[in-house]
This record gives C-alpha cells, structure tokens and sequence, in this order.
C-alpha cells in the first residue's frame, strides 16, 4: 500500500513537472515568436527604407551626372564663344586700324587739294600776268614775241584750270575716304563692342559650367552615399529577418515541446484517473 501511495506521488510530481516545464516552454515560446514576429515587421521596415535610400540615391547620381555632361556641354559653348569673341576683337582692331590709315589718306589726299588749288592759282596769276605782257608787246609791234607771250599764258591757264580740276577731284576723294574712315571705325567699334559683349558671356558661362560640375560632383558624391546606406540597411534588414525567422522557428519548437508536456500531462492524469477506477 505504501508503494503504490509512493509510486502514485512521484507519478503526480511527474505530472507538475511535465505541466510546469509545459507551461514555461509555452511562455518562452510564444515571447519567441512575439519577439521573432517583431523582427521580421522591423526587417520589413529597415527593407522599405533601404530601397527608397536606393531610389533616392540612383536619382541623386544620375541627376549628378547629367549635370556633370551638361557643365562639360556649357563649357565647349563658353569655349566657342570666347573664340568668337577673340576674333571680333581682333577684326575690330583691323578695322579701327585700318581707319586710322584711311583717315591718314583723306589728309594726305585733302592737303594735296588744297596744295594743287593753291598751285593753280599761282599759275593762274602768272598766266594772267603773261597775256597782259603780251598785248603791251603787241602794241609796241613786236608780233612775234607777242605771239609767244600769249601761246604761254594759253598754256598757264590751261594748266591752272587742269590743276583747279585735279584740287576739286582730289578734294572730293579726300571727302570720300573721310567717310570711308568713319564708317571703319563705326564698324571697328561695333565689332570690339560685340567682340567684349561674347567675352562677357563667355566668362558668364564658363561660370555656370564650373557651378554646374561642382553641383553634380556633389549630387553624386551624395548619391552614391545613399547608395551605400541603401547596401548597409539592407544588409541589416536581412539579418535582422533572418534572426526573426530563427526565433520563429524556435519559439515554434518550444510550443511543439510545450504541447507535448502538455498532452503528456493529460495522458499521465488519464492514465491515474483509469487506475483508480
């Protein structure tokens, strides 16, 4: 009798235990999954943001490198029109220089003028002169010295009126290279105004093309950052995921095992219960 009270006792001990380690694997169990459940949602959420790191990042260096190409394009343009206007400059200063010459000619060609119309009038006195003399001798019978005197002053005003011609020709010419001149040297001006106004431009996009590239090296240095950040969380949501499935799956064996102490329990209590029947 005392045998069987002693086997029925640590028969129900047995029970308590199973009932209790049941009870504890339960417990641990479910934390497990709950914690495990956690993870995996904290996975989820470090995943979402790695991919918009992602997204964000290839945005940040493709925006980079566009502009990167587009401070290269602006520079070539800056380059073209900085050579554009070295050439206006230059053919400004062919002009103005060449109006300095032609403005130098209508001067020449002006006192020339004014050189011959005095000559001319010189001549003309002189010829004037000569056919008075003539007819003073014509009227002391010297004929044929008169005759010379008049052949040469027909000669002198001859050439006097070929010398006024020749002023007044040469006058018109000095006017029109006057002209020439300023119209060169309007044109000179234009062409060094135009020739500064490129250079200007071309420094101002020069400029923009350096702001253009120092703004893409950023954006992509900045890309390529959150690129890495992407890889990181990534990297981190996977372990974080697979440290969530690992408790998981334990918290799932701990209940199997919690389940079995459990049936245990009840088949052992069944077993006592038919005993005492």
């Amino acid at each position: 009798m005392a045998d069987k009270k002693k086997k029925k006792k640590e028969r129900e001990e047995k029970i308590e235990t199973a009932e209790v380690l049941g009870d504890i694997a339960e417990e641990a169990g479910v934390e497990d999954v709950v914690t495990g459940m956690e993870d995996l949602a904290a996975a989820g959420e470090l995943e979402e943001v790695s991919k918009e790191a992602l997204a964000e990042g290839a945005a940040e260096v493709t925006a980079g490198m566009d502009d990167l190409a587009s401070a290269e394009r602006v520079a070539f343009l800056s380059g073209v029109v900085a050579g554009a206007g070295v050439d206006d400059l230059n053919e400004g200063a062919e002009l103005l220089a060449t109006a300095d010459n032609v403005e130098l000619a209508s001067a020449l060609v002006g006192i020339m003028g004014a050189a011959d119309l005095e000559y001319a009038m010189e001549l003309a006195g002189i010829a004037g002169q000569i056919m008075v003399a003539g007819d003073v001798i014509s009227g002391l019978d010297m004929p044929v010295l008169a005759m010379f005197l008049a052949g040469k002053g027909e000669q002198l005003h001859d050439l006097a009126a070929d010398s006024i011609y020749q002023a007044a020709a040469l006058r018109g010419v000095s006017a029109a290279l006057a002209e020439t001149s300023l119209d060169l040297t309007e044109a000179g001006l234009e062409e060094m105004a135009e020739g500064a106004t490129r250079l200007a431009v071309s420094r101002g996009m020069e400029v923009g093309s350096e702001v253009l590239a120092v703004a893409g090296a950023l954006e992509v240095a900045e890309g390529l950052e959150d690129l890495a950040a992407a890889e990181a969380l990534d990297e981190v949501a996977k372990d974080v995921a697979a440290e969530g499935v690992a408790e998981v799956a334990a918290g799932s064996a701990e209940l199997g095992v919690a389940d079995a102490l459990h049936a245990a329990a009840e088949a052992a209590k069944e077993d006592e219960s038919s005993e005492e029947k």
